[in-house]
C-alpha cells in the first residue's frame, strides 16, 4: 500500500477553513494569481504539441481521409503528450500543496513537483497519448468504412469517445494520489477505479466540467475558433482545474484510503473541529 510523502506542517496560528467548499473560495479570493500562473507555466509545456498539432493540419498531415497520416500525426505526439505531463506534475504538486495549507510558492514548487513525479507523470501521459493515438486511429477507421450506415458509425464514434474519456478520468486520479502517496501506478490505478466508480455520478459532473476544453478542441470543426478556448486554458484553465480536481480527490481520499491507513492527513488542510471525513468537501 502507499505510503505518505513527508510535507512541512501549516502554521498553528492560521484560522482554516471548515469546508473544502471555503478552502476553494479562499484560495480563489487570496491566491488568484498563483494559480492564474499555475496556468501559464503548465501551458508553456502544451505548447509544442499545440504547434505541432497546428503543423500537421495546415500541411495536410492530419488530413482524416489518410490513414498513414493520422498514424504519423498523433504517434508523433505522444513525446509531446508527454513533455505536457511534466507541466501537469507540477501544477498538481502545487495544487497539493496550496490544498494542505503548507506554503506553496511559486516557481520552486511548480518546479520541485517536476523533479519529484517526473517519472510517473511520464509513464501516465504516455498511456494519455497512446491512448488518444488509438482513439484517432478508431475513429479514422469507422470513417472509412464502407459497410457500416451513419447511425452505426456514430454509435461507433460515441463508445470510442466513452472509453477514452473513461481511462483518462483513471489516469487522472492517478496524478493526484501520485503527488501525495508513494505506489506503484498498478497500485495507483487500482485505486483510482474505486473512486471513479465508487462515486460515478459526482464523478461525471465533475469531468464533463474538466473536459470541456478538450471537447470542444475536439470538436469544433473551424481551426481557429479552438485557438480561443486554447487561450482561455492558458491564462485560467490549467491551474483553476486542477486545483479543484485536486480539491475532490481529497475529498474522496478523506473516505477511503485516510481513515484506514492515515487517519493523521484526514481534511489536511481544513480546520479540525469537523473531523467526520463524509462532511469533507
Amino acid at each position: 500500500m502507499s505510503k505518505e510523502k513527508p510535507t512541512v506542517e501549516p502554521s498553528e496560528d492560521r484560522v482554516l477553513p471548515a469546508t473544502r467548499w471555503l478552502l476553494l473560495k479562499d484560495t480563489l479570493h487570496y491566491r488568484f494569481w498563483d494559480l492564474m500562473a499555475v496556468s501559464l507555466l503548465t501551458l508553456l509545456f502544451i505548447l509544442p504539441l499545440i504547434a505541432w498539432l497546428l503543423f500537421a493540419t495546415f500541411n495536410g498531415l492530419a488530413d482524416p481521409s489518410k490513414f498513414y497520416n493520422v498514424l504519423l500525426t498523433y504517434a508523433i505526439a505522444i513525446p509531446l503528450i508527454m513533455l505536457f505531463g511534466l507541466g501537469m506534475a507540477g501544477a498538481f504538486y502545487f495544487s497539493k500543496k496550496l490544498a494542505w495549507g503548507v506554503g506553496a510558492v511559486l516557481p520552486s514548487d511548480f518546479f520541485e513537483g517536476i523533479r519529484k513525479n517526473a517519472k510517473m507523470f511520464l509513464l501516465v501521459y504516455f498511456f494519455i497519448g497512446l491512448l488518444y493515438l488509438l482513439l484517432k486511429l478508431d475513429l479514422e477507421a469507422v470513417n472509412l468504412s464502407t459497410s457500416l450506415p451513419d447511425w452505426g458509425k456514430g454509435a461507433i464514434i460515441g463508445v470510442s469517445y466513452g472509453l477514452f474519456l473513461i481511462f483518462l478520468s483513471l489516469l487522472f486520479f492517478v496524478q493526484t494520489q501520485t503527488v501525495t502517496y508513494e505506489g506503484s501506478f498498478f497500485q495507483l490505478l487500482g485505486n483510482a477505479n474505486r473512486f471513479l466508480f465508487g462515486a460515478i455520478f459526482p464523478d461525471l459532473g465533475i469531468f464533463a466540467a474538466f473536459y470541456a476544453p478538450f471537447l470542444v478542441f475536439e470538436f469544433l470543426p473551424n481551426l481557429y475558433g479552438t485557438l480561443i478556448p486554447l487561450g482561455f486554458s492558458g491564462i485560467f484553465y490549467f491551474g483553476f482545474s486542477v486545483f479543484f480536481l485536486t480539491l475532490y480527490s481529497h475529498s474522496l481520499f478523506d473516505k477511503t484510503i485516510n481513515p484506514k491507513f492515515y487517519p493523521d492527513i484526514i481534511r489536511k488542510g481544513l480546520a479540525k473541529n469537523h473531523e467526520n471525513p463524509s462532511v469533507s468537501k
